[in-house]
């Protein structure tokens, strides 16, 4: 039987001379044993392919290096063999880097661009830049900056955050998404100098970022005790990781504006209920105001009807069976919590805390969703330590982080079974608030409007 290696060159040979779909071969598919591998990160097959088809065929030789670069970005490929790469592969990728025209220009700018070639770099500053890209293009310039150490990248990630356009919302939550990847504490300057002016529903992702490392925390801290910064802007979970830093100073300051920080479930969850639901009895709320309350703080982890983040469950059809279980899962979340919910909070050893939900855990990385829809691939041998929680990802204290009138406008749009525009939009079973305003739903059984 032939060896893997031999294998691969006999369908590579089948594959120029059109027997075998070189799409196959990307795959796998064709490839005896190789999806059985241990060794992910042996990056000499592909390179091998995209040597034999890059001045043949440029959609599989876009593929060899968008793979190529995937692996890299998410750290499957060490330093040490990303200098071969580049001796290996650098000539040719330099020709094609002066031609702007050519069909792999970008692909090969962003693979150079990881191994620091300046003219690369710049190259793909000008991409993320580039209004006329859309947003995973420019994400993936982003996150090809940052694990290249660009010095430009914290000035670059300031200026897109400081954009207006309504446009570029897209574009911020790509900063964001990539940005956790940066060492920089600069970071932190620049993000907070643009919170003010940030959409109140990306908010969210700002502080999430600003909690995962020491030095951005104590500068959010910093700007919460000159009150520039509401303390509510930060929910509990986020107070549990800025603890969970492990840094002293940062501790106290917690402690200082926070108070002791549990690490279960607070029993006083059922008193928040009964004034919740008085408030919501006597507080009339408008549904359509309520879908800006739940794209800036629900929207983060949960879908309504198709709008939202997929990290927790999709609760246009799950978690509103009736008023009761909707008020027990908004204001204690963490009175029941289904397995495949559990949050976990992994610690890495250059410093970083992230917490999500476990997506997919192997011996070569874990995979958690976290807040704002973001899968965030960790490297197995950059965990030092992953805990779960006994508590659920939606954090308690949802009533100090809205106003109460927003809470009345959040409750009148999540106790509809359909989208407040819908003219058969019912209250779910037991619903007991004041009279809506701006309701579009039929009068009658348990009319949206009442």
């Amino acid at each position: 039987m032939l060896p893997i290696s031999r294998k691969a060159s006999v369908v590579r040979v089948l594959a120029a001379i059109g027997i075998v779909s070189w799409s196959l071969l990307l795959q796998g598919v064709m490839w005896p044993g190789h999806a059985e591998e241990p060794e992910s990160t042996d990056i000499s097959p592909l390179v091998g392919l995209l040597e034999l088809v890059i001045d043949a065929d440029a959609d599989t030789a876009r593929q060899c290096l968008t793979t190529l670069g995937d692996k890299i970005r998410a750290g499957e490929v060490d330093r040490a063999k990303l200098a071969d790469l580049k001796s290996r592969l650098g000539e040719i990728v330099g020709k094609i880097l002066k031609d702007p025209a050519h069909p792999l220009s970008v692909d090969t700018a962003h693979l150079a661009a990881l191994w620091g070639d300046a003219a690369a770099l710049d190259s793909v500053r000008k991409l993320a830049r580039d209004d006329g890209r859309s947003r995973e293009e420019r994400q993936r310039s982003l996150a090809t900056l940052v694990f290249a150490r660009d010095e430009g990248l914290v000035k670059l990630a300031g200026e897109l955050l400081r954009r207006e356009e309504a446009e570029q919302l897209p574009v911020k939550q790509a900063v964001f998404a990539t940005l956790a990847r940066a060492e920089e504490p600069e970071v932190a300057g620049v993000v907070l100098a643009s919170y003010e002016a940030l959409e109140p529903e990306i908010k969210p992702q700002a502080i999430e970022l600003l909690t995962q490392r020491v030095a951005w925390s104590k500068a959010l801290v910093a700007e919460i005790a000159a009150e520039r910064i509401p303390r509510s802007a930060v929910n509990v979970n986020q107070v549990r990781k800025l603890v969970a830093l492990g840094d002293a100073e940062l501790t106290r300051a917690v402690t200082q504006h926070w108070g002791q920080v549990r690490e279960g479930r607070d029993p006083a969850r059922e008193e928040v209920i009964g004034r919740m639901r008085e408030l919501l009895a006597t507080t009339p709320g408008d549904p359509h105001r309520g879908v800006a309350v739940f794209s800036k703080l629900c929207g983060q982890c949960h879908k309504l009807h198709g709008e939202g983040q997929d990290v927790g469950p999709d609760i246009t059809l799950n978690g509103r069976s009736s008023y009761d279980q909707l008020l027990s899962n908004v204001f204690d979340p963490s009175l029941v919590i289904g397995a495949s919910y559990q949050a976990r909070t992994v610690r890495t050893v250059e410093g970083r805390v992230v917490t999500g939900l476990l997506a997919e855990e192997s011996d070569e990385r874990i995979v958690l969703k976290v807040e704002g829809g973001k899968l965030e691939s960790i490297p197995a041998d950059e965990v030092e330590a992953m805990k779960v929680s006994e508590l659920s990802l939606m954090p308690e204290g949802v009533e100090k982080q809205l106003q109460p009138q927003e809470i009345a406008d959040l409750f009148a749009l999540i106790t509809l079974d359909k989208h407040p525009s819908d003219r058969e939009a019912r209250r779910i079973p037991g619903a007991q608030l004041a009279p809506a305003v701006g309701t579009a739903a039929a009068p009658s059984p348990e009319p949206a409007g009442r």
